[in-house]
């Protein structure tokens, strides 16, 4: 029997869930399909342990659609929603983004009610603007002077800097 429990914070759900699992390497990810009651798809080979029977019922109570993305935990037998989702695809492109946020090892707090990471926003420059609001030029950056490049003379007395070549026969 599997004891389904509620996350609590607004931290993301996997984050939560590593914190309260007994192992990483005893957490299965699975899209479940909660009005029908069986496993759609799962990180695992062995779906018929990963049945809810009435724990199903519970987690539907708790859900607003009838798929859920749900982690388990096979140490302590317990489930985790992550997040409950209209249709399949969109479940599965949900736990695409799960197992790619384990796998980069970055779980990011949740920023909204839909589970979306923003990104973080770097300082910008500027640009610099003239009284009449028109864009202007960056001064140039102070260069140090380079040395003046030697130049070669060809045998008839001509230098070469200026010349372009041409490769190949002519």
């Amino acid at each position: 029997m599997w004891n389904y429990r509620k996350l609590s914070s607004n931290d993301s759900p996997m984050a939560e869930i590593l914190d309260r699992c007994s192992c990483k390497s005893n957490i299965r990810l699975v899209v479940y399909h909660l009005s029908e009651n069986h496993v759609e798809c799962a990180t695992t080979p062995d779906v018929d342990k990963l049945r809810l029977g009435e724990t199903a019922r519970t987690i539907k109570a708790d859900s607003r659609h009838n798929h859920a993305i749900l982690a388990y935990d096979l140490g302590t037998d317990e489930v985790y929603k992550i997040e409950d989702v209209p249709e399949l695809p969109v479940a599965s492109a949900v736990l695409l983004c799960v197992v790619t946020e384990l796998l980069n090892g970055c779980v990011q707090p949740r920023e909204n009610q839909y589970g979306i990471p923003t990104a973080a926003r770097r300082a910008v420059s500027t640009p610099n603007r003239a009284a009449n609001g028109r864009f202007v030029k960056d001064p140039p950056c102070e260069r140090m002077e380079e040395p003046a490049r030697p130049t070669r003379i060809v045998s008839n007395g001509t230098p070469l800097v200026g010349h372009r070549f041409r490769l190949g026969k002519h």
